[in-house]
């Protein structure tokens, strides 16, 4: 039989390492714009960033908010192998993310342009992640 791992357990873990992934990445932007890094194009960086990760965001507080006073779902379970996928799909996906905005003093391209171009490597694991959680986050499965 599979190792298991209660479905609360799992949604809580990664809603914890999205909100702090995502609290890092906003404040090094945040500090980024304050400090004119993007100089007039800090509505472009902006807008490269929250699609990035807001529906992710999104989709986590929404699922938590739901599930948060269902005791159905509160007795659900999840293969531990499924969860561990996700979790390093996220935490990849995550530093993508953070490397796009960290390599940027480092490649001497303009770091709009750099954000821009990482849509080619982001696009793809946006999607992976989006629907590796999706699962976890939607799910109303009993435990056994």
């Amino acid at each position: 039989m599979p190792a298991i791992t209660p479905l609360d357990t799992v949604r809580t873990r990664l809603a914890g390492i999205w909100l702090g992934g995502c609290a890092c990445i906003l404040t090094i932007v945040v500090l980024q714009s304050l400090l004119g890094k993007f100089g007039d194009h800090v509505q472009d960086a902006w807008g490269w960033l929250l699609p990035t990760i807001m529906p992710t965001l999104g989709m986590i507080v929404a699922g938590l908010t739901v599930t948060a006073l269902d005791p159905v779902r509160s007795e659900s379970v999840v293969r531990t192998s499924y969860y561990r996928l996700a979790l390093w799909l996220s935490v990849f996906y995550l530093l993508l993310v953070s490397l796009t905005i960290l390599i940027q003093p480092f490649t001497g391209a303009d770091p709009v342009t750099l954000m821009h171009s990482s849509n080619l490597w982001l696009g793809p694991s946006q999607g992976l992640v989006g629907s590796a959680l999706g699962v976890l986050f939607a799910s109303k499965q009993k435990a056994p």
